[in-house]
């Protein structure tokens, strides 16, 4: 495996060198999309299940560390066949490289006790980092900065390259901080899998190979229906019918499917979907809040109600998941019924891959 601090620090001073078109995101053709989320709803820190693309790695990067990056790199040179990572370059010979994939107990002993300068363990409230830093050189060498957090069986590494480290970097006024960098690697959100929302966000200038939204075409009932199949919650649904949206606003629509044991699930995309239907009804019991989303349940049924702003290319809309069992539900926890559930929200999103379409042409009448 090719060691992370030599690969990006070499491609760093050979960008410095070399006159690197920029790739701007107002090119002939191509639509202007936002840069940086301004803030991360604590709702969507938590771990997903979607497979992460290097697209969602840098959307997540760029919520989590204040740059502008001009271009992104990536590919065989710096990551292997089980990982997931980007690149993010700016100015002249700044870069930062993160990736997830799997643990490499070889490199971490050779970041701290086999030549960099410094290593310590930091505890955060997301977990524990490693932060391990190598000093600027009289030759000119910048020095470097290295994050990693071992979560699930993965590594979440991320490495600096661009200013002068001549010392603690946790001591130094960094354009990218050890704050930064450690809240990037312990955001559970980034791995090889990551939420359904990550792998729809769009990053400005992001190549089209490893971008997210490849192959993507607009959501249908059918599509809906393949997607539940493909999750481990409704994957032994038997049948599937349209489900009656009045009442869900204009543009809704959505599937039935009938479970072996008699329940069904409900699943909607509601563009416009009405204020009242955000809200917890009161036959239910709800957590989550009261005005844009809400899980609810009581005995036998429960449901899930998001909403999502429009975002770049992304237009606003309503996702509502609903499960009815023919009994109440077993035992007291509800952890898995709502987990399902929040599953199932991923199926729709308003775009799906083209893949999923198909499948589910034959599903819905």
């Amino acid at each position: 495996m090719q060691k992370w601090g030599t690969a990006l620090l070499a491609a760093a001073l050979l960008l410095a060198g070399c006159g690197n078109e920029v790739r701007q995101a107002d090119d002939a053709g191509e639509k202007p999309r936002p840069t940086q989320t301004a803030s991360i709803d604590p709702a969507d820190l938590r771990p997903g299940d979607q497979t992460a693309t290097p697209e969602a790695i840098a959307a997540i990067t760029l919520q989590r560390v204040p740059v502008q990056p001009e271009e992104f790199e990536g590919g065989d040179l710096y990551f292997e066949q089980n990982e997931v990572g980007t690149v993010l370059l700016w100015g002249a010979d700044h870069s930062l490289e993160v990736k997830a994939g799997a643990v490499d107990d070889d490199l971490l002993s050779t970041w701290c006790h086999d030549g960099m300068s410094g290593c310590v363990e930091v505890k955060a409230e997301t977990g524990t980092a490693t932060v391990a830093w190598d000093v600027a050189t009289d030759d000119g060498t910048p020095g470097q900065l290295m994050v990693s957090h071992t979560s699930g069986g993965e590594e979440r590494r991320a490495a600096y390259v661009g200013e002068k480290i001549t010392g603690d970097p946790r001591k130094l006024d960094l354009e990218v901080s050890v704050d930064d960098l450690i809240a990037l690697v312990t955001d559970p959100r980034l791995g090889t899998k990551t939420t359904m929302k990550m792998t729809k966000a769009q990053v400005s200038g992001f190549p089209s190979e490893g971008a997210n939204g490849t192959d993507e075409v607009a959501l249908t009932a059918g599509a809906i229906a393949a997607g539940l199949l493909e999750t481990k919650a409704y994957a032994d649904i038997d049948s599937f019918e349209k489900a009656d949206v009045a009442g869900y606003g204009k543009g809704a629509f959505g599937v039935v499917g009938t479970t072996p044991g008699g329940g069904t699930v409900t699943a909607v995309h509601a563009p416009n979907l009405p204020a009242g239907k955000r809200k917890c009804p009161t036959t239910l019991t709800c957590s989550k809040g009261d005005t844009d989303g809400y899980d609810g349940w009581t005995d036998g049924s429960a449901e899930t109600v998001r909403c999502h702003e429009a975002e770049g290319d992304l237009p606003a809309f309503c996702a509502v998941v609903r499960e009815q069992a023919p009994a109440p539900f077993p035992g007291v926890d509800l952890d898995p019924v709502l987990s399902g559930l929040e599953v199932a929200l991923g199926t729709l999103w308003p775009t799906v891959a083209a893949e999923t379409a198909s499948r589910g042409e034959s599903l819905v009448d």
